[in-house]
């Protein structure tokens, strides 16, 4: 067995859902604390990612995690794709470079790329009312001020 996913594994058992849901559970993320998995795949947009990221930091910073239980926890949150890739990264890396500021560091360059904030940020300076009603135009010009720099 591997000693991290262990590890992984644990934090997981743990950390109890927060609510019971209605929807089959094979059809939705499990949630832990508020935090939910994050299963990469091909469909997956950078849009999706930092939303998960976003919140797992709000959840870690609720709980009031270590650094050190913060990359426990968001690896315990990895699926399918995703964990794969983290495995495979640490596998190449420094064992002693590997901390929570390295996962950010990764996690961003992966699923969240710079060519996505600068398509979003473009979104943001072209919007226009157009057929949209004012409630439309509001909710998504803040939506894309985010991405304004």
């Amino acid at each position: 067995m591997d000693p991290d996913r262990a590890i992984a594994d644990d934090v997981e058992s743990n950390a109890p859902a927060l609510a019971q849901r209605t929807v089959p559970e094979e059809s939705r993320p499990v949630t832990k604390q508020g935090a939910e998995e994050f299963r990469a795949n091909t469909e997956d947009d950078a849009e999706r990612a930092k939303f998960w990221l976003k919140n797992s930091i709000q959840v870690f910073d609720e709980l009031s995690c270590t650094p050190e239980e913060c990359l426990k926890c968001a690896i315990s949150l990895l699926r399918n794709d995703a964990y794969h890739w983290w495995k495979t990264l640490i596998s190449i890396v420094p064992k002693e470079a590997v901390n929570w500021d390295f996962f950010l560091e990764e996690f961003r360059k992966k699923y969240i790329s710079e060519r996505f904030i600068d398509q979003k940020h473009k979104e943001f300076l072209e919007l226009k009312e157009g057929r949209m009603s004012i409630i439309e135009y509001e909710r998504e010009f803040i939506r894309l001020s985010k991405y304004a720099r």
